[in-house]
């Protein structure tokens, strides 16, 4: 911010900010802090936000303490801070935080209902606004030219993407509009064909993106409008290269201008590209695409001037693979509990499949509860249910761990399992796989063990051990999973992109991965929730243990439900955590805590958290479900 800003137009700044402001901090004025607000996520009916104070004096400022109101919502817990009020709220500093040195922080969230917007700020301002790590706003009183224009800068801002010092003036008569800047590490930036990269500098937030080098490279941010009209935007880039590099600007799904973003020949020379872009009034789209073969610019940020201009949470992207049932060039078989069809058990379809099968074979089961233990050894198979009929098409046993055997011994925890697949190439689609046994033993609904299985839409229901991701490489989309213990466990390389993963009573743990040492990746989450019932307690289920010494986990932008333990890992039995491999990027929701997490766990960073995608976790397999 300009020192030579006036009260006066500095509470004019705070009148337009959309997530970023500064906060009241009750403390001495000898012993001032700095104090960010940020909004960490945002899914329309409600947000979760962040209030950081640090301490950028040369004095010790104990017992902080910070006060704000919200316009639009109201705030229905706190974690790392004690909260009181009714809107105006108070935070102030527990025991173990209340003290900061010079140049410390303490951190503390809050989840609210409403709508998120600009808190309204009551008594003296904390020292020195500064500017957060997600998605930040800035005041301005300049806009784009209607026509695509390139600027350079050379210096590094975290909030200017050229070298006009108009952006971050208020010294203007005309009312000033907002700006946000999505940065890659920031809520609103969705997905890019590339790689987080830090290795030239001037770059703003955690990186830049360093695309593919292929036409059709891109970039996806999600952006809230308060009302449909035309924005100007700002794309900040690098272009050391030998040439321009063309890309086109989509928005909701709508080619609206090709750019070219020229050469310097200097990387580390920022410039500028802008345009205007008409959004909607809610959520919309913008998309970068390369339409050159060197792929795209390296790109900075993206800049959008305008009131009401918020980041949206990324939309759930709807898989273009082609639903089972289209299918038409496969063998097909039919089941139907009702016996209106060929089979009226999944087994006896199954069992016409030869056991070398080379075939992709389809197993099409029609809604129906089916009561069959049910053992799959037959690769190449698509067990296929009805397009939104997976909530009424039930594959269900009710084994447990404990049950006794025709010998009179106990099954074991992998006996238990309602569906036992040991074979390859298997699918499954639009099914659920229940064990109903209930609770007091392991009770396995699915037992998945070989390379290439994939499921999409399925639900997966059971008390402890419901998912047995005994070994191989697996994927699973849409899917529901939800058990108490453990539930989701295994040795496999598996990965669960945009799944509900949900407790429905009390439990040490979601997941107990048993990764050998050699494997680089376990369970991996990309996306989803994390949720609960009701009467599962606040901060009680952490998100994994290690079963066996080296397990793996991994949860990147993932939202988690406030049933999450702060400390978020714990080990099984005798193992330690030295051993295991935990680690988190982007968590979102009151589960989302890193600075509570155990040590000896991982909050990746950008460029770590990029090599997490499918091509390096599978190899050459492909999953059909993920396209």
């Amino acid at each position: 911010m300009n020192s030579s800003t006036t009260p006066k137009n500095y509470l004019n700044i705070l009148k337009y900010s959309a997530l970023t402001t500064a906060l009241l901090l009750a403390s001495n004025q000898q012993a001032l802090a700095t104090c960010t607000y940020t909004v960490t996520n945002n899914w329309g009916g409600g947000f979760t936000g962040e209030i950081k104070v640090t301490n950028d004096t040369a004095a010790t400022v104990n017992n902080w303490s910070v006060s704000w109101q919200e316009a639009n919502a109201s705030v229905t817990n706190a974690w790392n801070a004690t909260l009181s009020g009714s809107n105006p709220y108070t935070a102030t500093a527990l025991s173990w935080n209340a003290t900061l040195a010079p140049g410390a922080s303490a951190t503390f969230g809050f989840q609210a209902n409403g709508t998120a917007g600009a808190p309204k700020v009551s008594g003296s301002l904390c020292g020195t606004t500064t500017s957060s790590a997600a998605a930040t706003s800035t005041a301005t009183t300049s806009k784009s030219s209607a026509s695509a224009a390139i600027t350079s800068s050379s210096s590094k801002s975290s909030v200017a993407v050229s070298s006009s010092k108009s952006s971050s003036s208020v010294a203007s008569s005309a009312p000033a509009e907002s700006s946000w800047v999505f940065e890659e590490s920031a809520v609103g930036f969705c997905n890019n064909s590339g790689v987080i990269d830090t290795k030239h500098t001037g770059h703003t937030g955690t990186g830049f993106i360093d695309s593919e080098n292929a036409i059709g490279a891109s970039i996806t941010w999600s952006v809230t409008a308060a009302s449909a009209k035309t924005y100007a935007a700002q794309i900040r880039f690098g272009n050391g290269g030998a040439g321009a590099r063309r890309a086109t600007v989509v928005v909701n799904d709508v080619q609206i201008k090709t750019l070219d973003f020229p050469t310097n020949s200097v990387w580390t020379q920022w410039q500028t590209a802008s345009v205007d872009i008409p959004l909607t009034a809610g959520t919309n789209s913008i998309k970068l695409v390369a339409e050159t073969a060197d792929g795209l610019a390296n790109i900075d940020n993206l800049k959008v001037t305008g009131n009401g201009i918020t980041p949206a949470a990324c939309p759930t992207t709807t898989p273009t693979t082609t639903d089972c049932n289209s299918v038409t060039n496969q063998p097909i078989l039919q089941v139907a509990a009702d016996g209106s069809a060929t089979y009226k058990t999944v087994a006896s379809a199954l069992n016409t499949i030869s056991s070398s099968n080379t075939t992709p074979t389809q197993i099409r089961i029609k809604p129906g509860t089916y009561r069959e233990k049910l053992l799959v050894t037959k690769p190449f198979v698509t067990f296929c249910g009805q397009t939104g009929k997976e909530a009424s098409t039930i594959l269900t046993y009710n084994d447990g761990a404990s049950t006794l055997n025709s010998s009179g011994t106990a099954i074991g925890t992998s006996g238990s399992a309602s569906v036992t697949i040991k074979a390859n190439d298997i699918s499954m689609e639009n099914i659920t796989i229940e064990n109903s046994f209930g609770v007091g033993s392991q009770a396995v609904a699915l037992l998945a063990q070989g390379q290439r299985l994939q499921f999409r839409n399925c639900r997966l229901l059971g008390n402890q051990d419901t998912l047995y991701t005994h070994s191989g490489t697996q994927y699973y989309r849409n899917c529901h999973i939800q058990g108490t213990v453990d539930f989701i466990f295994g040795a496999a390389t598996a990965v669960f992109e945009n799944n509900v993963i949900h407790s429905v009573g009390g439990g040490s743990a979601l997941t107990a991965p048993s990764t050998e040492q050699t494997v680089p990746y376990g369970l991996v989450f990309l996306g989803g929730k994390v949720t609960a019932v009701s009467s599962v307690a606040k901060g009680s289920v952490a998100l994994g243990r290690n079963w066996r010494p080296y397990g793996a986990a991994t949860y990147i932008r993932t939202e988690l439900g406030q049933h999450i333990s702060a400390v978020g890992w714990v080990k099984m039995s005798e193992n330690t955590l030295d051993t295991a491999r935990f680690s988190e990027y982007l968590t979102t929701g009151a589960g989302a805590n890193p600075s509570a997490r155990a040590p000896q766990s991982k909050q990746l960073t950008a460029a770590q958290a990029a090599t997490y995608t499918i091509s390096n976790i599978f190899g050459s397999w492909t999953p059909s479900y993920s396209k």
